[in-house]
């Protein structure tokens, strides 16, 4: 069996490995390391794993496979890194959480593709039984599990402590808990509420405005909806794309709450086609940011609607 396997990274030796030593085992297409260009290879080509291959990556380049991380989460793709442990344990320590196997040296062509089709044929079994599950078990987010962080925020926000958000997309793999603060802050200020499904890019974007912004974050907009009953916020930097209710949902649902109308909400999408953009501007967001964010832009929007 071949798995279809989308590869990329600038170790073009151990990249060149693969597709003439190891092509019994993997259908591969390779791809640049550009976000957009993931994207497109990932809708048309449709692989079942990605392989990074890692050789003298710049920070920049590991920072922006969280972005590519996220794309993969959301068509059930692992994440597999291959390089010298060195690099890949500055990988993880980039960005945390984001490979589901890492194959480091010493290895050879055989202990690769052995590692890795070993990891693919436990991961199939895995998602296969979770698929034979009634279709209410397959929402990455259950009623069971709003419930029980809604419990959990609560509890939280009457003690005034911080909550742990932890993934339910994926097969668990040795990871560390990831922990976020979804308290409004009564300091001077400017607070901001993220919602997002993705606890990466939650982590990310709380790393990345937590030294100028109060920052709080849900992974729902359920869970958001409940803390605004109970804290105030300034901003909300809002997904436009997640599982069960959607940004444009939930931007609805603000904009008719009298408590929530004049919230300004910041979109943030990796959704580039015209069309989705008109129909999330027709909402009157104010502002729209394409993921992978950049953090200039990303400051300089937030600075023009709340200072």
């Amino acid at each position: 069996m071949k798995y279809k396997t989308l590869i990329t990274g600038k170790n073009t030796t151990l990249i060149d490995d693969f597709f003439i030593q190891m092509d019994d085992s993997f259908e591969l297409i390779s791809t640049s390391q550009r976000f957009n260009d993931v994207t497109r290879h990932v809708k048309y080509f449709r692989p079942e794993l990605f392989v990074y291959c890692i050789g003298n990556e710049t920070r920049e380049n590991m920072n922006q496979m969280v972005h590519v991380k996220n794309i993969l989460r959301k068509n059930g793709v692992p994440f597999v890194v291959v390089g010298a442990k060195d690099e890949c344990d500055e990988f993880e320590r980039t960005a945390v959480n984001v490979a589901n196997l890492a194959v480091v040296k010493p290895y050879t062509v055989y202990s690769i593709q052995e590692d890795i089709t070993k990891f693919m044929e436990e991961w199939q079994l895995y998602h296969s039984s979770n698929d034979s599950k009634p279709k209410e078990a397959e929402l990455p987010i259950s009623e069971e599990d709003v419930e029980a962080q809604l419990a959990e925020l609560r509890a939280a926000l009457a003690a005034d402590i911080p909550v742990p958000v932890k993934s339910r997309m994926e097969k668990p793999v040795e990871s560390k808990e990831i922990n976020e603060s979804p308290e409004a802050s009564t300091s001077q200020r400017t607070h901001i509420l993220v919602v997002d499904d993705d606890p990466l890019m939650l982590k990310m974007l709380k790393e990345q405005l937590r030294d100028d912004y109060d920052v709080a974050t849900a992974v729902s907009g359920k869970i958001a909806m409940k803390f605004l009953e109970r804290k105030k916020t300034n901003l909300i930097l809002l997904d436009y794309e997640m599982p069960g209710e959607t940004g444009p949902e939930i931007l609805e649902k603000l904009r008719a709450n009298d408590v929530t109308k004049d919230i300004p909400v910041i979109f943030l999408t990796g959704v580039s086609e015209r069309e989705k953009i008109q129909e999330a501007l027709v909402l009157k967001p104010q502002s729209y940011l394409l993921k992978p964010v950049d953090h200039e832009k990303l400051r300089s929007a937030i600075a023009k609607v709340v200072g």
